[in-house]
C-alpha cells in the first residue's frame, strides 16, 4: 500500500469527497485508516492511473476503537467521470473482503455522509434496503449502519448477477 499516493489523492480531491468538515477534520478522516485500519486504492484497468481511494477502521471513537465488531468507512471516493455499477461492484468485493481479512469478528458497518445529499440517496436506498439497516439523523450528518453478513451477502448477489450480464453478452 503506497500511503502517500493514498494521502496525496484524496488531499487533490478533498473538496470533493463531501465531507462537511474543516478542513484539519477533513485530514483526520482521511488519514485515519493508515493507522486504525486499511486504506484501498483504486486503480484503472484501462490507464493505470489511481482513480479512487477508500479508508476503514475498526471500531469507533465513542467506544475508545474497543468495540472492533464495528467497521466504520471514513472515506470512500472514485472520481465522477469513472463512476459505473461494474466499478462499484468490485470496490465492494474488495471492501467487503478486507473488511473480513483484517477482522473476521466485525458484525456491523457504518459510515457518515451529510443528510442533505441528494445525489447518493438513490445508492444509500440500497443499503438501507438491508434487513437490519438503520439511518439516523445526528444534527446535519446521517449514520448509516448495515450489518456486515448482510452488506457481504448483497455483494454476493451483485456479482452474481453482474456475472450473469457478462456472460450473457459475451
Amino acid at each position: 500500500m503506497d500511503h502517500e499516493a493514498y494521502m496525496d489523492f484524496l488531499l487533490r480531491h478533498h473538496d470533493e469527497l463531501n465531507l462537511p468538515y474543516p478542513f484539519a477534520m477533513k485530514l483526520s478522516f482521511i488519514s485515519s485508516p493508515l493507522f486504525l485500519g486499511k486504506a484501498m486504492l483504486v486503480i484503472s484497468e484501462e490507464s493505470y492511473q489511481m482513480v479512487g481511494a477508500a479508508g476503514f477502521g475498526y471500531g469507533t471513537g465513542p467506544g475508545d476503537y474497543e468495540d472492533r465488531h464495528i467497521c466504520q468507512i471514513e472515506v470512500a471516493f472514485v472520481e465522477e467521470g469513472l463512476r459505473r455499477t461494474s466499478l462499484f461492484v468490485k470496490g465492494l468485493h474488495a471492501l467487503v473482503n478486507a473488511i473480513k481479512a483484517g477482522n473476521p469478528d466485525v458484525r456491523q458497518v457504518q459510515f457518515w455522509a451529510s443528510a442533505a445529499e441528494e445525489r447518493l440517496e438513490r445508492l444509500f436506498a440500497r443499503f438501507l434496503a438491508l434487513p437490519g439497516s438503520t439511518k439516523s439523523i445526528v444534527n446535519n450528518l446521517a449514520l448509516f449502519t448495515v450489518p456486515f453478513h448482510e452488506l457481504e451477502a448483497y455483494c454476493n448477489r451483485l456479482r452474481r448477477s453482474t456475472s450473469a450480464r457478462y456472460n450473457e453478452r459475451a
